[in-house]
Parts: C-alpha cells; sequence; structure tokens
C-alpha cells in the first residue's frame, strides 16, 4: 500500500513537473529559429482600432527532426505607437495559438506570443529590433526576474498574393508563464508605489534602465513593468520590458517625455527612487561584476555588425565610467533620484 502511495505521487510530481516546462520548449534555446507566417497583410495591417479583431494564419517550424511543422493560428495587431501606420507601416503582432494545435510541439503549452518585427522595411529598422532584443538578453544577465526571448529569422507571406519578406524578429515570453517559471503571481493592480517594491531588485532594475538610457516606464502606471509578487503579500518584484524608447536602441522615433530635462534618448536621466546611498553603491559593485559578462554578450552578438556592436559597448561604456566615479554617481544618479 504504502507503495503504491509513493509511486503515485511519484507519478504526480512527475506530471506537475512536465505541466510547469510546457510553453518554456521554445525559450529554452538560444539559437535563431526560422519561422514563416502566413496571413492576410493587408487585412491584418488595416485592422488598427482600439480592438482589432484576430485574422487565420498559419506558423511554419522546422523542428529538431527535420520535420516541416505547420500549425493553424490566430493573429492581430497590438501595442499603440507602433500600430499607428504614420509611425510604422509594419505594425507589432499577437499570434494565438489553439491547444489542440500545438501539442508536441515547441508551442505546446502556449496561448498567446508577442511578436516584435521591425517598424519600417528597411536594414536599420532590422538592426533596432536586434538591439532591442540585445536589452532584453542584457537584463537576463542582471535579474532572474526577466523576460525571456526568442530570436526568430521570420518570413511573412501574404496568404493570399504569396507575396514574401523576412527579416529578423523576436517573440517574449508570455507574462503567465514567466510569473510560473520564477514561481510568483502577477500582480495586476495599478498604483503600486515604487517604494512597495522589493528593494533589491526594485534597485536593479532602475539602474538597468537608466545603463540603456530609458525613461519609458512607470511602476504606478504599470506601463513597460510587470509586477511579480514571488510569494503572498511579499513586496512584488518589477520587471521591464519595450525597450525601443532607450537610448541603447536609439529608433528614429523615440522621444524622451516633455517633461524630464533631456532632449534625446541617448542622454541618460535616473527614472529610479531615493534610497539610502549605501544601497545604490551596492548595486553599482553588482554591475561592476557584470560589466565583462555583458560586454561579451554584446561582442558575441553576431547578428548585429561589428560598427554596431563597436557603437553599443561605447554606450555602455559610458554608464561604467559614471558608476566608476563617486562624484559622477553621485551627480548624475544618487542626487537625481525620485522623491515623488
Amino acid at each position: 500500500m504504502a507503495k503504491n502511495y509513493i509511486t503515485g505521487f511519484l507519478f504526480l510530481i512527475l506530471l506537475l513537473w512536465d505541466y510547469s516546462l510546457k510553453g518554456q520548449v521554445v525559450f529554452d534555446d538560444s539559437s535563431l529559429l526560422r519561422v514563416k507566417l502566413e496571413f492576410g497583410i493587408q487585412q491584418v495591417y488595416a485592422d488598427i482600432g482600439d480592438n482589432p479583431s484576430y485574422h487565420n494564419g498559419y506558423l511554419t517550424y522546422e523542428n529538431e527532426s527535420g520535420a516541416i511543422v505547420r500549425i493553424p493560428i490566430e493573429v492581430k495587431t497590438r501595442g499603440i505607437f507602433r500600430k499607428n501606420p504614420s509611425n510604422c507601416s509594419q505594425p507589432p503582432l499577437l499570434v494565438k495559438f489553439k491547444p489542440k494545435e500545438t501539442a508536441n510541439t515547441i508551442f505546446e503549452g502556449i496561448e498567446k506570443l508577442k511578436l516584435v518585427t521591425p517598424c519600417q522595411r528597411s536594414k536599420n529598422y532590422e538592426y533596432i529590433v536586434l538591439k532591442e532584443y540585445l536589452a532584453y538578453k542584457i537584463y537576463q544577465i542582471i535579474s532572474p526576474y526577466s523576460y525571456r526571448v526568442r530570436l526568430l529569422q521570420l518570413s511573412i507571406v501574404d496568404l493570399y498574393y504569396g507575396n514574401e519578406t523576412t527579416t529578423y524578429a523576436f517573440v517574449v515570453e508570455p507574462t503567465e508563464l514567466l510569473a510560473k517559471r520564477v514561481g510568483g503571481v502577477i500582480r495586476d493592480a495599478k498604483n503600486t508605489h515604487p517604494n512597495a517594491c522589493n528593494r533589491n531588485y526594485y534597485n536593479k532594475m532602475a539602474v538597468f534602465q537608466y545603463m540603456i538610457g530609458h525613461t519609458d516606464w512607470s511602476i504606478k502606471a504599470l506601463h513597460n513593468i510587470t509586477l511579480i509578487e514571488p510569494e503572498p503579500f511579499a513586496p512584488p518584484i518589477p520587471v521591464p520590458f519595450d525597450f525601443d524608447f532607450s537610448g541603447f536602441v536609439d529608433a528614429p522615433y523615440a522621444l524622451p517625455a516633455e517633461h524630464l530635462p533631456i532632449k534625446t534618448v541617448k542622454e541618460r536621466h535616473f527614472n529610479g527612487y531615493c534610497r539610502p546611498e549605501q544601497e545604490y553603491i551596492e548595486v553599482f559593485s553588482c554591475f561592476m561584476n557584470l560589466h565583462d559578462t555583458i560586454k561579451h554578450t554584446i561582442n558575441s552578438f553576431n547578428h548585429l555588425p561589428q560598427h554596431q556592436r563597436i557603437e553599443l559597448n561605447g554606450y555602455i561604456d559610458e554608464f561604467y565610467e559614471v558608476i566608476a566615479s563617486d562624484s559622477k554617481r553621485k551627480s548624475k544618479i544618487i542626487t537625481k533620484c525620485r522623491t515623488d
């Protein structure tokens, strides 16, 4: 009897463990994934209202055995700024799966995927996508509470006319899978004050945002921030996303908010809240220890041309010059903190 109980318990554990892995397979591999997406381009791109509809399509990829897998999907436009045709000719997309269609594929366990594509059809805009992808990868070095991403070589095919374009793109880990992976729950309530967040992870997140020159985020408004509670009633941990308005990415359309004392996104402005100086000194020390790893991540990202990687490293080095200097980090970060 005891043996049967133990066997049943172990089976349940294995079942739950297997279930927890579903949806993560596509993000477990960091190699370039070649994907073909077929849908009615004109119909989808024209559907940019506040509540766009899903449109039928197909997603195709080659599995590890070399077999071609074609999955029926639904796709629609998403976002706000990049969905506006006066800003971008190619809006970001949301891909929706049906569970029975993804069984035994790398997308099993995923209901919806955010797809980030170039804003315009040009090589320079492909570089923007690659740099934003790289920003996500750098934050993974800094915090385990970070969104995972998968780089794609994406072919978009018009389902009706056959027109095809191929570009770099990436998909972002769904929030519910992020929460499951880190063992927390999503906190959707707005107006959470930053001082109520986990101080350690908040400080690292705020300094990271300064490092990449990103001010387009807000915890109170849940703007480009997800809050994860690691356990019931614990201080939530902020997880950043959407970095295209950062100086690191330097998109042509990116502008700082009018109320900020900077004129371009390449200028850094600290958007974090005040802390005892020692707390930020500890964070600076953490970033110093990660400098070589961050530089290697940029240098080894061969999908970007060398001149782009050199420019990114130069931008990151400017940040390290600030935190390595007692006077500069006080004048540019510690004394510039928010108190509102």
